[in-house]
C-alpha cells in the first residue's frame, strides 16, 4: 500500500484542481458536484470550503514524494448526529488502480473518527464505478440504507457507510 499525506486545500491549489476536474475521465463520477468552468470558479469554490470548516473539510492527497495526486473530503459534517459524507478524487489518472485511493480513504477516516470524533462516515457512489467501490470495501465501508439529502445517481446509486466502531476494529487488525 502506498503512503499518502493529506494537507488542507488552499486557493493556491485551484489551477491543479481545475486541471483534474476538467478531465471527463476524472469528473464522470463526481455526482452532483458540478466541476468549475474556469480556474476562477475553482478558486471561489475552494474559498467557500475554507470559509465553512464547520461543515466541510477538503484535503489534497500527496504521494510519497509530496506530489499532489487528488483530493478527498468530508461534507455535510453534522456535529449533533456525528456524521459526514465522504468523497474522493484521484486526479492523476496514471496512478489509478495503485492503492492511493484506499490509502487516502483510510487517512481521511483516521481524521474523521480521531480528530473530529464522528460516529459514522457515509458515501454514495455510482454503481458502475467498480474501482471506487472496491476501494471503499477495502477501507471497511459496508452497504448502507442511509438516505442521502441529495441522491446523486438515482437508481444507479450505491450507498455505503462505516462506523467508528468498525473502523477501530479494522484499525487494530490492520
Amino acid at each position: 500500500m502506498p503512503r499518502v499525506a493529506l494537507r488542507p486545500i488552499t486557493t493556491d491549489d485551484a489551477e491543479m484542481c481545475f486541471r483534474w476536474v476538467s478531465d471527463p475521465d476524472v469528473n464522470r463520477y463526481l455526482g452532483l458536484i458540478q466541476p468549475a468552468a474556469t480556474v476562477q470558479q475553482e478558486r471561489a469554490w475552494i474559498a467557500g470550503v475554507l470559509a465553512d470548516k464547520a461543515h466541510r473539510r477538503v484535503f489534497v492527497i500527496e504521494d510519497e514524494a509530496g506530489r499532489p495526486i487528488g483530493t478527498c473530503s468530508l461534507r455535510g459534517i453534522d456535529r449533533e448526529e456525528e456524521t459526514a459524507d465522504f468523497g474522493i478524487m484521484i486526479g492523476e489518472k496514471r496512478l489509478w488502480g495503485r492503492g492511493y485511493g484506499t490509502a487516502a480513504t483510510r487517512a481521511l477516516l483516521r481524521h474523521a473518527f480521531g480528530e473530529l470524533g464522528l460516529r459514522e462516515v457515509r458515501l454514495s457512489s455510482h454503481a458502475s464505478n467498480r474501482r471506487a467501490l472496491a476501494c471503499y470495501r477495502r477501507a471497511g465501508f459496508l452497504p448502507s440504507r442511509h438516505r442521502p439529502d441529495h441522491p446523486q445517481f438515482g437508481r444507479h446509486e450505491v450507498r455505503m457507510a462505516i462506523t467508528r466502531e468498525r473502523w477501530e476494529q479494522l484499525d487494530e487488525v490492520g
